[in-house]
C-alpha cells in the first residue's frame, strides 16, 4: 500500500500556487496518470497556463473560481472539473482561506490533436484588430533599420489579416516633439518645427512606397488639436494621488544653458557601462535618469554636466507595480520584454518625470512642456481611444523595438492606469531587436545606414520587403551586409518564385488560355491538394499575434514554391501521356490553384507580386486566403501569362 498525505510544509510554488506531488508512474508502474495536491493561497491568482494534457481538480477545501478559455466556474469542497487539451487556464481565489485541490492529468494525444483540429489558427482571431507601430523620430530619413523593426512587420501582419477577412487598421506616424528632433535641430542650425516637416513628410513617403499601408497616421506638429487633447489627459493623470509636484536635482549644462534630458545629455549606462542617452539606455532596455550617467555631458557642446534644482511633475510609478503585474499576466509579449519588465519590478520601478524644463514639445507654462516620451504614451491612449470610439472596440498589437520597452510596456500602461484608460492599452506585445549593418547597429547620427528610399529605388518594395522579413530581428540581432543590400533581388525565394510563376505561360496545350476542370485524381493529386490546405494553416498559425514571426512565415512560404515546383516537375511528364488526359485536366488545375494560394499567401510579404498575380488569374478584390482552397472555375480565361519580375519601382526621398 502507498499513501500520501497533503502536507502544505512539502510543497514548492510553481505556476503562481503551491504543488506537492501526489502519485504517478515513477512511484507505481504503469500508473497512466500524474497527480499532485495543490493550493491556491487567498487572495491569488494562478499563473494562466495550457497543457497538452487533460487534467482533472478535485476540490479539497476553500472556494475559488476556475476559468478555462472564456468559461469561469466557482467550485467548492467536493466538486470535481474537466480541463481540456490545450485549454488556457487559471484559478483565482479571492476568499481569505487557501483553496486546496487534487490535480490528477494524463497525455492522450489523440485528444489533444483533436483539440487542434477543431480551434485551427484563423479561429482564435479577434474579429478587428488594432495594429500599433511606435511613430517615427522625424530627426532623419529611414533606413533599412528602420523598416525591418515593427513597420514592414506589422504591415504584414495587417495584410494577413485582411487576407483572412478580419479587420485590421494600422496606426503609426512621427514623433514631432521628441527630443532627439530638438537636439537634430540645434546641431543642423535649423528649427525642430523644420526639421519635422521635411523629415516628417519623406518618413510618410518612403513608408508607402515600402507598401507599408497606414490607416491613421499621427502627427503632431500638423494636428492644431493634439496640444489640448494632451494636457486634457495630462489632467486626468494629474488627479491620481501618485502625481505632486517636487524640486529635485537635474543635470544641467551651464554652456548652453539646457536641462539634460534625454538626447540632450551623453554618457555611459550605470547598468551595463554601454554609451547611452538620458531615461533610457537602448543595450539594456533600463530607465535612467540623466544625472545617473557616467562621464555624462551635454551632446550639443560636449561640456561636462553640472546639477541644478528644477521643479517637476514626478510620477510614482512603483505605486502601480501590483496593477502592471496583473495587466503583463494576462498579456501576450515576446520573452526579452518580459524579462526587462519583471527584473524592473522586481527592483522596485523609479519615479518618473512627467514635464520637462525645454522649450520644445507640448507647452506647460513657467518655462516647462509635457516629457516627450509621457506624449508619446498619451497620444497612443489618444489615437486607441478614438479608433474605437469611430469604430468600435479592436483587441490591439503593438509592434515596437526593444529598446522603447521600458516606455510601452511600463511607462504606458501606468499612465493608463492613472488617468483611468486601462481599456485602451495593448493585449499583445511584438517586440524586436535590431538588425545591424555589418558589425555595427544603423546610424543615422554617423550616416552608418543604407538608406531605405535607395534601397526601394534599386530593387522594388516587394525584394525589400522580403530581405527585411526573412532576416527580421527577432528576438535577436541580425545582420546585412552593404553587399547583400545591393543585391536584393537575388533573394532565393524572390528568384525561385518568379521562375515559377514565369513557367505557367507554357503550361496551356490548347493555346486559349483556359484554366480546366479537374478530371481523375492520382494519390499525388489529393495529397498535393491536402499540402495546400495543410500550409495555409500552418502559415496561418505564424501570423498569430502571439506567435508571430516574419522569418517563420517567410522560410514557410519559400517551402511552398518550392514544393509547387517539384509538383510541376513530376506532373509534367505524365501529362504528355494521351490516357492520362483526364488526370492531366486534374494536375493543371492545381497548378492554378496553388498560383491562387501563392497569391493570398504571399501578399503579406511581397504584396505586387501577388496583387499581379490575383489579376492575371482574374479574382476580384484584394488577395484573399480561404479556410479550404476552392479550385478556379473550369474555362476561367487567364489574363496574359504570369507576370515577369517587376521592375524596381522608383521610390519617393526619405531624407534631406
Amino acid at each position: 500500500m502507498i499513501t500520501r498525505a497533503f502536507d502544505r510544509s512539502a510543497m514548492s510554488w510553481s505556476y503562481e500556487m503551491h504543488l506537492q506531488p501526489m502519485l504517478s508512474a515513477t512511484d507505481i508502474e504503469g500508473l497512466p496518470f500524474g497527480s499532485v495536491f495543490g493550493s491556491v493561497p487567498a487572495h491569488t491568482t494562478s499563473k494562466r497556463h495550457a497543457h497538452q494534457d487533460g487534467e482533472m481538480f478535485i476540490v479539497l477545501a476553500g472556494k475559488a473560481v476556475v476559468l478555462l478559455g472564456d468559461e469561469e466556474r466557482e467550485l467548492g469542497p467536493g466538486q470535481v472539473c474537466y480541463l481540456s487539451p490545450f485549454g488556457f487556464h487559471e484559478i483565482r481565489n479571492d476568499h481569505d482561506e487557501p483553496f486546496d485541490i487534487v490535480s490528477v492529468y494524463w497525455e492522450h494525444i489523440p485528444s489533444a490533436v483533436a483539440v487542434l483540429e477543431k480551434a485551427p489558427p484563423r479561429d482564435l482571431l479577434a474579429d478587428r484588430t488594432l495594429v500599433f507601430c511606435p511613430p517615427v523620430t522625424p530627426n532623419g530619413g529611414l533606413h533599412l533599420g528602420h523598416l525591418a523593426g515593427p513597420y514592414v512587420r506589422a504591415d504584414m501582419l495587417v495584410r494577413a489579416l485582411r487576407s483572412m477577412g478580419r479587420e485590421a487598421r494600422h496606426v503609426t506616424g512621427t514623433d514631432d516633439n521628441q527630443s532627439y528632433l530638438a537636439t537634430a535641430a540645434l546641431l543642423r542650425g535649423s528649427t525642430p518645427a523644420a526639421v519635422a516637416a521635411a523629415e516628417g513628410d519623406g518618413i510618410v513617403a518612403t513608408l508607402a512606397t515600402a507598401r507599408v499601408d497606414v490607416d491613421r497616421v499621427t502627427r503632431p506638429l500638423t494636428d492644431p488639436g493634439h496640444a489640448e487633447r494632451m494636457r486634457a489627459l495630462l489632467d486626468l493623470v494629474k488627479a491620481a494621488p501618485t502625481v505632486r509636484e517636487e524640486e529635485r536635482e537635474t543635470a544641467y549644462c551651464p554652456t548652453c544653458d539646457l536641462s539634460l534630458h534625454q538626447a540632450f545629455a551623453s554618457g555611459a549606462c550605470a547598468h551595463c557601462d554601454a554609451p547611452s542617452v538620458g531615461e533610457i539606455c537602448e543595450a539594456c532596455g533600463r530607465p535612467n535618469e540623466a544625472r545617473e550617467l557616467l562621464d555624462l555631458r551635454c551632446r550639443i557642446c560636449g561640456t561636462e554636466a553640472a546639477l541644478r534644482t528644477e521643479r517637476g511633475l514626478w510620477l510614482d510609478m512603483n505605486a502601480y507595480a501590483d496593477e502592471l503585474r496583473e495587466y503583463l499576466r494576462v498579456s501576450a509579449a515576446a520573452p526579452d520584454l518580459r524579462i526587462l519588465v519583471e527584473r524592473l519590478l522586481d527592483e522596485g520601478l523609479p519615479p518618473y518625470r512627467l514635464d520637462r524644463t525645454t522649450d520644445w514639445g507640448v507647452d506647460l507654462g513657467g518655462g516647462r512642456a509635457l516629457d516627450a516620451w509621457a506624449d508619446l504614451a498619451l497620444a497612443f491612449l489618444d489615437a486607441a481611444r478614438t479608433e474605437s470610439e469611430e469604430n468600435g472596440p479592436a483587441r490591439i498589437a503593438l509592434f515596437l523595438g526593444y529598446d522603447n520597452s521600458f516606455y510601452y510596456a511600463v511607462l504606458l500602461p501606468v499612465l493608463a492606469f492613472a488617468a483611468g484608460l486601462g481599456e485602451h492599452l495593448p493585449a499583445v506585445f511584438v517586440t524586436n531587436q535590431f538588425l545591424h549593418l555589418g558589425d555595427e547597429k544603423f546610424s543615422t547620427s554617423r550616416g552608418h545606414a543604407v538608406w531605405a528610399d535607395e534601397a526601394l529605388a534599386a530593387s522594388g518594395p516587394d525584394a525589400v520587403r522580403l530581405a527585411l522579413l526573412r532576416d527580421a530581428p527577432e528576438g535577436r540581432v541580425t545582420r546585412i551586409t552593404e553587399e547583400r543590400a545591393g543585391r536584393l533581388t537575388e533573394d532565393p525565394l524572390y528568384l525561385a518564385a518568379h521562375a515559377w510563376l514565369d513557367g505557367f505561360a507554357a503550361l496551356d496545350g490548347k493555346g486559349d488560355g483556359a484554366v480546366p476542370g479537374t478530371g481523375a485524381w492520382t494519390d499525388a493529386h489529393r495529397e498535393f491538394y491536402r499540402y495546400l490546405n495543410l500550409t495555409t494553416r500552418q502559415m496561418d498559425g505564424v501570423v498569430l499575434p502571439e506567435a508571430f514571426s516574419a522569418r517563420g512565415y517567410v522560410e514557410l512560404l519559400e517551402s511552398f514554391v518550392k514544393r509547387c515546383a517539384e509538383f510541376r516537375a513530376t506532373e509534367e511528364v505524365a501529362r504528355r501521356v494521351p490516357s492520362l488526359a483526364e488526370e492531366a485536366r486534374t494536375s493543371l488545375a492545381l497548378e492554378y490553384l496553388a498560383a491562387k494560394v501563392f497569391a493570398a499567401l504571399a501578399w503579406p510579404v511581397t504584396p505586387g507580386i501577388a496583387e499581379r498575380v490575383w489579376e492575371w488569374l482574374g479574382l476580384p478584390g484584394a488577395p484573399a486566403r480561404e479556410a479550404d482552397w476552392s479550385f478556379l472555375p473550369s474555362g476561367t480565361r487567364v489574363a496574359a501569362p504570369a507576370p515577369a519580375r517587376a521592375a524596381a519601382v522608383p521610390a519617393a526621398s526619405g531624407r534631406s
